[in-house]
């Protein structure tokens, strides 16, 4: 089979190479997946470079998840069955088949389109889980950071179905603005985030819980901008810098301080929690696909044109390898 791999870490502009491999098989648990679409995130950047909470066991194949047809199930893979289409999450996607484990793989149902199910085990299920963390009462005020992003479109449409009050915080030009969450309209704009959140605060009050993609310095000030008692979940990496911070900050307002990674949370998850995941996402997605819109389709033969998609092409969206 064809798939794209490397043999140590770096960019994947110059590891990244596509080569003929045996085809892999379907162990104890697990199913073997004919792949069809597998999107770029930039979780697949982070471990084609080694500094992923999944690490490579080289020759490693990139890619971490996809939609694609079950053609052969191992022992005790109990659930499915060949021909079943399913999306998945396992190291190894950027290839023509891909073995992945029966607990991270989800049915898809025949309205989805595979561009959309490709998408569901990373995004779709991070954003409902982060709220499932939340456990907001109705009404709660909740701020999302990385504004624009995909994961923010998918939070604000589940927000909205639980009745809170989503307010995103993202960059404008040289500074940054917060939009109300259910029109899209600024209600604030400053030239650093500490100054945006500093007119929110002061006009409509702290927030129940925040959820940042980002993370760095500007992590003190979404502290600030928290209700006593309140929840930031720090779920991302854009600023993966050094925070220096007092106890103080955190204890003083009794808050909780909490990280996310979706792996981490489909280990400890129960059945029926990712089975809710599922009855909720598939019906918003097949209403709504538009919230994982696609900026762009290559083959496997075609990645660096690919990565290059990624990287020059600024709008909102996933790049896609298909076939």
């Amino acid at each position: 089979m064809q798939a794209i791999m490397f043999e140590h870490p770096g960019q994947a502009e110059t590891v990244l190479a596509l080569r003929d491999m045996p085809l892999p098989v379907a162990g104890k648990g697990q199913v073997l997946i004919h792949v069809a679409a597998r999107p770029i995130q930039p979780a697949d950047f982070l471990f084609i470079e080694g500094r992923y909470r999944i690490k490579p066991v080289y020759p490693q194949v990139a890619g971490l998840e996809g939609v694609g047809t079950i053609v052969a199930c191992g022992s005790e893979a109990t659930r499915l069955e060949s021909g079943m289409r399913v999306a998945f999450r396992a190291p190894g996607a950027w290839a023509e088949f891909a073995v992945a484990p029966t607990s991270r793989v989800y049915p898809v149902p025949p309205e989805i389109s595979d561009t959309v199910a490709c998408q569901f085990a990373l995004n779709p299920l991070t954003a409902w889980a982060l709220l499932s963390e939340c456990d907001l009462p109705k009404s709660s005020r909740l701020l999302i950071t990385a504004g624009r992003s995909v994961v923010a479109r998918l939070l604000t449409r589940l927000a909205q179905g639980k009745g809170l009050a989503a307010t995103l915080l993202a960059r404008e030009g040289d500074g940054h603005v917060a939009l109300e969450g259910d029109t899209g309209q600024p209600i604030a704009r400053g030239k650093n985030i500490a100054e945006v959140l500093e007119a929110i605060v002061g006009r409509q009050g702290r927030f129940q819980a925040i959820l940042d993609a980002v993370g760095g310095a500007n992590t003190l000030a979404l502290m600030d901008a928290l209700e006593p008692r309140g929840r930031l979940i720090s779920y991302g990496i854009l600023d993966d810098g050094e925070i220096t911070l007092k106890a103080s900050r955190i204890l003083y307002k009794n808050m909780l301080w909490q990280g996310f990674g979706i792996d981490g949370w489909l280990d400890q998850a129960s059945g029926n929690e990712v089975t809710a995941a599922q009855q909720d996402l598939w019906p918003m997605l097949a209403e709504q696909a538009d919230l994982l819109p696609v900026i762009g389709s290559f083959t496997l033969p075609q990645i660096h044109s690919a990565i290059n998609a990624v990287r020059t092409i600024k709008r909102p969206g996933k790049v896609l390898l298909m076939g």
